[in-house]
């Protein structure tokens, strides 16, 4: 019968294994050098992983309500989809990070003490 938890044997070789992969997938252009040659075409499509991981982070946090799993699910009531869409108007309008967190903490806290 195996135990339910993991020993320290078995926690170590995970993170000893998460760790070689990492390294590996983080690695590979440098331990390959100029041997490698990317395409102009992934190159290009690479600068926009982190705006995609962001949006992959953030977007679910303002469109969904707590413990939803599907858009279907989306409240219109959510203090963080109005919060979301004022602190992106604003951004949009000023470019300036400040107005930005301000109004958006503004509408969020009044759409909250409101619905």
């Amino acid at each position: 019968m195996r135990p339910d938890s993991l020993g320290s044997f078995e926690i170590a070789l995970l993170i000893g294994g998460m760790a070689l992969v990492t390294l590996l997938t983080r690695a590979f252009f440098v331990f390959l050098g100029a041997r490698v040659q990317v395409p102009e075409l992934v190159l290009r499509a690479i600068r926009y992983a982190p705006l995609a991981a962001i949006v992959g982070i953030v977007a679910p946090e303002l469109l969904l309500p707590p413990g939803a799993v599907e858009i279907s699910q989306m409240d219109w009531k959510s203090p963080n989809l109005w919060g979301g869409l004022a602190g992106f108007v604003a951004y949009f309008w000023t470019r300036q990070m400040l107005p930005t967190l301000i109004l958006g903490m503004t509408v969020f806290s009044l759409v909250r003490y409101w619905l």
